[in-house]
Protein backbone atom coordinates (compact mmCIF):
# COMPACT_ATOMS: atom_id res chain seq x y z
CA UNK A 1 0.00 0.00 0.00
CA UNK A 2 1.45 3.35 -0.97
CA UNK A 3 1.87 6.26 1.43
CA UNK A 4 -0.93 8.11 -0.37
CA UNK A 5 -3.31 5.16 0.04
CA UNK A 6 -2.35 4.82 3.70
CA UNK A 7 -3.05 8.52 4.28
CA UNK A 8 -6.43 8.31 2.49
CA UNK A 9 -7.41 5.23 4.49
CA UNK A 10 -6.40 6.96 7.74
CA UNK A 11 -8.47 10.02 6.82
CA UNK A 12 -11.42 7.78 5.91
CA UNK A 13 -11.13 5.96 9.26
CA UNK A 14 -11.12 9.26 11.16
CA UNK A 15 -14.01 10.73 9.15
CA UNK A 16 -16.17 7.66 9.73
CA UNK A 17 -15.33 7.28 13.42
CA UNK A 18 -12.78 4.48 13.21
CA UNK A 19 -13.03 0.89 12.01
CA UNK A 20 -16.70 0.55 12.90
CA UNK A 21 -17.48 3.36 10.46
CA UNK A 22 -15.80 1.53 7.60
CA UNK A 23 -16.75 -1.96 8.73
CA UNK A 24 -20.42 -1.34 9.48
CA UNK A 25 -22.93 -3.67 11.09
CA UNK A 26 -23.46 -5.70 7.91
CA UNK A 27 -19.73 -6.24 7.43
CA UNK A 28 -19.23 -7.19 11.07
CA UNK A 29 -22.16 -9.62 11.03
CA UNK A 30 -20.85 -11.19 7.82
CA UNK A 31 -17.41 -11.64 9.39
CA UNK A 32 -18.89 -13.16 12.57
CA UNK A 33 -21.08 -15.55 10.59
CA UNK A 34 -18.09 -16.85 8.62
CA UNK A 35 -16.18 -17.35 11.89
CA UNK A 36 -19.16 -19.25 13.39
CA UNK A 37 -19.42 -21.51 10.33
CA UNK A 38 -15.71 -22.25 10.53
CA UNK A 39 -16.03 -23.28 14.18
CA UNK A 40 -19.02 -25.48 13.26
CA UNK A 41 -17.01 -27.17 10.51
CA UNK A 42 -14.12 -27.71 12.93
CA UNK A 43 -16.43 -29.29 15.52
CA UNK A 44 -18.12 -31.48 12.90
CA UNK A 45 -14.76 -32.72 11.60
CA UNK A 46 -13.67 -33.70 15.14
CA UNK A 47 -16.95 -35.55 15.67
CA UNK A 48 -17.03 -37.23 12.24
CA UNK A 49 -13.34 -38.26 12.24
CA UNK A 50 -12.39 -38.94 15.88
CA UNK A 51 -9.19 -40.83 15.02
CA UNK A 52 -7.65 -37.66 13.54
CA UNK A 53 -6.32 -34.61 15.35
CA UNK A 54 -7.65 -31.26 14.14
CA UNK A 55 -6.80 -27.73 15.15
CA UNK A 56 -8.31 -24.34 14.42
CA UNK A 57 -5.87 -21.46 14.37
CA UNK A 58 -6.92 -17.85 14.15
CA UNK A 59 -3.64 -16.60 12.75
CA UNK A 60 -0.37 -17.66 11.22
CA UNK A 61 2.81 -15.66 11.61
CA UNK A 62 4.83 -14.43 8.67
CA UNK A 63 7.82 -15.87 10.50
CA UNK A 64 6.25 -19.35 10.25
CA UNK A 65 5.46 -18.81 6.56
CA UNK A 66 9.05 -17.75 5.87
CA UNK A 67 10.42 -20.72 7.81
CA UNK A 68 8.33 -23.12 5.72
CA UNK A 69 9.41 -21.42 2.49
CA UNK A 70 13.03 -21.76 3.55
CA UNK A 71 12.56 -25.49 4.20
CA UNK A 72 11.21 -25.90 0.66
CA UNK A 73 14.04 -23.91 -0.91
CA UNK A 74 16.93 -22.24 0.95
CA UNK A 75 16.64 -19.20 -1.36
CA UNK A 76 13.08 -18.48 -0.16
CA UNK A 77 11.77 -17.02 3.09
CA UNK A 78 14.85 -14.94 3.86
CA UNK A 79 13.40 -11.48 4.46
CA UNK A 80 10.91 -10.51 7.15
CA UNK A 81 10.40 -6.77 7.45
CA UNK A 82 8.00 -6.74 10.42
CA UNK A 83 8.88 -9.50 12.87
CA UNK A 84 5.43 -9.65 14.49
CA UNK A 85 3.34 -9.60 11.28
CA UNK A 86 0.57 -12.19 10.94
CA UNK A 87 -2.12 -13.39 8.58
CA UNK A 88 -5.52 -13.54 10.31
CA UNK A 89 -8.26 -14.99 8.08
CA UNK A 90 -11.71 -14.22 9.49
CA UNK A 91 -12.77 -17.87 9.69
CA UNK A 92 -9.35 -19.07 10.76
CA UNK A 93 -7.24 -21.96 9.51
CA UNK A 94 -8.38 -25.55 10.04
CA UNK A 95 -5.63 -28.17 9.97
CA UNK A 96 -5.41 -31.93 10.34
CA UNK A 97 -2.37 -33.83 11.59
CA UNK A 98 -1.05 -36.44 9.14
CA UNK A 99 0.59 -39.81 9.96
CA UNK A 100 4.03 -38.17 10.18
CA UNK A 101 2.78 -35.61 12.71
CA UNK A 102 2.78 -32.74 10.21
CA UNK A 103 -0.11 -30.27 10.35
CA UNK A 104 -1.81 -29.90 6.95
CA UNK A 105 -4.16 -27.05 6.08
CA UNK A 106 -7.60 -28.25 5.01
CA UNK A 107 -9.59 -24.99 5.13
CA UNK A 108 -8.86 -21.28 5.23
CA UNK A 109 -11.97 -19.10 5.23
CA UNK A 110 -12.30 -15.37 4.96
CA UNK A 111 -15.19 -12.91 4.88
CA UNK A 112 -14.95 -9.85 2.71
CA UNK A 113 -17.44 -7.03 2.62
CA UNK A 114 -16.76 -3.99 0.48
CA UNK A 115 -17.14 -1.34 3.18
CA UNK A 116 -19.88 1.16 2.34
CA UNK A 117 -19.67 0.66 -1.41
CA UNK A 118 -23.00 -1.19 -1.53
CA UNK A 119 -24.89 1.67 0.13
CA UNK A 120 -23.08 4.29 -1.96
CA UNK A 121 -23.82 2.50 -5.25
CA UNK A 122 -27.50 2.07 -4.38
CA UNK A 123 -27.76 5.75 -3.42
CA UNK A 124 -25.90 6.82 -6.55
CA UNK A 125 -23.17 8.53 -4.49
CA UNK A 126 -19.70 8.90 -5.95
CA UNK A 127 -16.76 8.57 -3.57
CA UNK A 128 -13.05 9.26 -3.44
CA UNK A 129 -11.01 12.38 -3.07
CA UNK A 130 -12.68 14.07 -6.07
CA UNK A 131 -16.05 12.33 -5.60
CA UNK A 132 -15.70 10.80 -9.07
CA UNK A 133 -15.49 7.04 -8.50
CA UNK A 134 -17.98 4.26 -7.74
CA UNK A 135 -15.74 2.32 -5.33
CA UNK A 136 -13.24 3.40 -2.68
CA UNK A 137 -9.68 2.60 -3.70
CA UNK A 138 -8.00 2.82 -0.30
CA UNK A 139 -8.65 -0.26 1.80
CA UNK A 140 -10.49 -2.13 -0.94
CA UNK A 141 -11.54 -5.42 0.69
CA UNK A 142 -11.19 -7.49 -2.45
CA UNK A 143 -7.69 -6.14 -3.09
CA UNK A 144 -6.68 -6.77 0.53
CA UNK A 145 -7.71 -10.43 0.39
CA UNK A 146 -5.20 -10.95 -2.44
CA UNK A 147 -2.33 -10.39 0.03
CA UNK A 148 -3.62 -13.06 2.40
CA UNK A 149 -4.21 -15.52 -0.43
CA UNK A 150 -0.62 -15.09 -1.56
CA UNK A 151 0.73 -15.57 1.95
CA UNK A 152 -1.24 -18.78 2.50
CA UNK A 153 -0.24 -19.93 -0.99
CA UNK A 154 3.41 -19.44 0.03
CA UNK A 155 2.77 -21.43 3.20
CA UNK A 156 1.23 -24.25 1.14
CA UNK A 157 3.73 -24.17 -1.72
CA UNK A 158 4.53 -27.87 -1.25
CA UNK A 159 0.86 -28.94 -1.28
CA UNK A 160 -1.26 -30.10 -4.21
CA UNK A 161 -4.43 -28.46 -2.95
CA UNK A 162 -5.42 -24.92 -1.98
CA UNK A 163 -8.48 -24.83 0.32
CA UNK A 164 -8.93 -21.05 0.55
CA UNK A 165 -12.52 -19.84 0.51
CA UNK A 166 -13.58 -16.19 0.39
CA UNK A 167 -17.20 -15.44 1.27
CA UNK A 168 -18.85 -12.35 -0.18
CA UNK A 169 -22.25 -11.41 1.26
CA UNK A 170 -25.32 -11.72 -0.91
CA UNK A 171 -25.79 -7.94 -0.81
CA UNK A 172 -22.32 -7.45 -2.28
CA UNK A 173 -23.04 -9.79 -5.18
CA UNK A 174 -26.22 -7.79 -5.91
CA UNK A 175 -24.27 -4.54 -5.85
CA UNK A 176 -21.75 -5.94 -8.31
CA UNK A 177 -24.56 -6.94 -10.65
CA UNK A 178 -26.26 -3.58 -10.16
CA UNK A 179 -23.04 -1.69 -10.97
CA UNK A 180 -22.31 -3.82 -14.02
CA UNK A 181 -25.86 -3.33 -15.27
CA UNK A 182 -26.76 -7.01 -15.09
Amino acid sequence: MSTGQTQRLTEQHLALGGATGIFGEDAQEHQHSVARVSVSIFEELKKEYPRYQFRLRHEISKKEINKKLNLIDKRLGKTLFVQASKIKPDGGIIEVQDKQGKWRVILVSEAKFQGRDVENIKAGRLVGKKKNQDLMVAGNAIERVYKNINEIRNFMLDEYHFPYVVFLPKKRRKALHFRAGM
